[in-house]
């Protein structure tokens, strides 16, 4: 995948230029007719472009492994193989011998901005008329390409082809769908988080080379708000204290309705949040999420229109997928962890009438997770340092874990008051199997830690409706955090950490 060494400017150059080569081998594609019925797809069969779709792949990744040769000096310290001999089989090893296979050091940012790599691999073929499932397996291919072959020095990053595939899929369909939404918007912001959604698409719509939209969006239904806000924070161990102005963007396409996407082919619930807060430390919070509902079983029945006290009810179920990102404090205070919801069940139903409106959701995902264990900060208190264990904790102050998230929410609104409930736990353990571990040479890692790590997350809230662009919300949220750190060679290293964080914000927000 790209390194996320080279600077987002030397990835646009990157994709421009990709993005105007595939442009011209796709001319034939793109001018593919919309289908004049609003509950049929368009055809994607017949729209889809190899040519174009490989042309803009490739030129991205030959770009991308220009520039990282270009950097090379700065990454000596995670080089581990040199070529030596048969060059093919050298190769080979590294495709098919678990030895090459391991989970990187690399710190955080680094390690989750592939995400981003594999979203822009992904919509490569996604342009191109390729379904969400064909996409997916040519990101995992272009992943596969880079760790192997580009990045022939250093190991096959297992935590990278997960991110980049995986992470990368969810990612990019959802800023597929999103572009594809916000063209439909007035406004020079919905525009310009158009162009950062899916920049290939709008640099070949420069040169009358984009796609069309995959249906008449006449029953999907859109929702795109921008909020900002106050929130003040209180963690009852660490007796810490923090005021902070948010800044907030959701948005959600549901396309259920239409029946315009399958199981087999297009997401048809997406979602996603995205949030920053500043306090006077500077940025205090960063959180990212995003969801989408595969397809599977749903149905509805329609109450009597004239009647205002007929109720209509649905309810779906079926599988689904995300990630998110939660960077929440600063410096020895910081709780991060970034997660990919490898495959879920998701599951709801809804009941209304012209007044009333209330729904309950569930979902629960296996999680692969990049975590800073919680106990962290006690654990370094004590003296001891992570030197000669995981050497992901020693550079990157995080560690691998598998777990699980649960979701829950409730909200039930009357015309244009609304209360909401949510609840959010998150379990994860961590991934101990040293054959796995990139072992660098300073590192011996012969004193092995578990931690296993918890967040509970209770929201209420309260929002009124002032009119369709504005609505006021007041809101309060706790968090349980509690981690625990243990030896596994050395079973004397033993650290816990609980405590338990208050949070209460208002804002408004502005919908579109």
């Amino acid at each position: 995948m790209i390194n996320t060494r080279l600077t987002p400017a030397a990835l646009m150059v990157a994709l421009i230029c990709g993005s105007f080569a595939s442009a011209q081998a796709a001319e034939t594609f793109d001018s593919a007719p919309l289908s004049s019925n609003d509950n049929l797809p368009v055809d994607l069969a017949k729209e889809k472009s190899w040519l174009g779709a490989t042309v803009e792949l490739t030129t991205v990744l030959g770009l991308g492994a220009l520039l990282y040769k270009a950097g090379s000096d700065s990454m000596e310290d995670d080089y581990d193989y040199e070529i030596e001999g048969d060059t093919s089989k050298f190769f080979y090893d590294r495709l098919t011998n678990n030895e090459s296979w391991k989970y990187d050091d690399n710190d955080i940012g680094m390690n989750w901005g592939h995400a981003y790599a594999g979203a822009l691999y992904y919509q490569a073929f996604r342009n191109h008329g390729f379904n969400y499932y064909e996409s997916t397996l040519g990101t995992f291919f272009a992943s596969t390409v880079w760790e192997v072959f580009a990045e022939y020095k250093e190991v096959v990053s297992i935590n990278d082809q997960i991110v980049t595939t995986w992470g990368g899929a969810v990612l990019g369909e959802s800023l597929f769908q999103f572009s594809e939404m916000l063209a439909t918007k007035d406004g020079w912001i919905p525009t310009t988080l158009g162009w950062v959604f899916n920049p290939s698409q709008t640099i070949r719509g420069w040169f009358d080379y984009a796609s069309p939209p995959r249906f008449n969006r006449s029953k999907a239904q859109d929702e795109f708000s921008l909020y900002t806000g106050v929130r003040y924070s209180n963690k009852a161990l660490a007796d810490v204290n923090t005021t902070m102005v948010t800044l907030g963007m959701k948005a959600s396409i549901d396309s259920r309705a239409g029946h315009y996407d399958t199981l087999s082919g297009t997401p048809t619930l997406v979602e996603m949040e995205m949030e920053t807060a500043v306090s006077q430390e500077g940025v205090d919070e960063w959180q990212m999420s995003t969801q989408l509902l595969l397809g599977g079983y749903a149905s509805s029945l329609q109450g009597d229109s004239l009647l205002a006290d007929s109720w209509s009810h649905s309810f779906y179920i079926g599988p689904s997928t995300g990630m998110e990102y939660t960077s929440l404090g600063v410096e020895l205070d910081e709780d991060f962890y970034a997660v990919v919801n490898l495959l879920g069940l998701s599951l709801g139903g809804t009941w209304s009438t012209q007044d009333i409106n209330i729904e309950v959701r569930s979902d629960i995902f296996g999680d692969f997770a990049m975590v800073k264990p919680f106990a962290t900060k006690d654990y370094l208190s004590q003296g001891r340092y992570f030197w000669g264990t995981k050497s992901v904790l020693w550079e990157g102050e995080y560690g691998y874990a598998w777990g699980h998230t649960f979701n829950l929410s409730l909200e039930a609104s009357y015309r244009d008051l609304l209360l909401g409930v949510k609840f959010k736990s998150q379990r994860w353990d961590s991934i101990d199997d040293k054959e796995y571990e990139r072992t660098p040479g300073w590192n011996p890692n012969i004193n092995d830690l578990d931690f296993s790590d918890a967040r509970d997350r209770y929201q209420v809230y309260l929002s009124y409706a002032f009119n369709e662009d504005i609505s006021l919300s007041l809101h309060h949220e706790r968090i349980d955090r509690s981690s625990e750190i243990q030896g596994i060679d050395n079973p004397a290293v033993y650290s816990r950490l609980d405590d338990t964080e208050q949070r209460t914000w208002m804002q408004i927000a502005f919908h579109y």
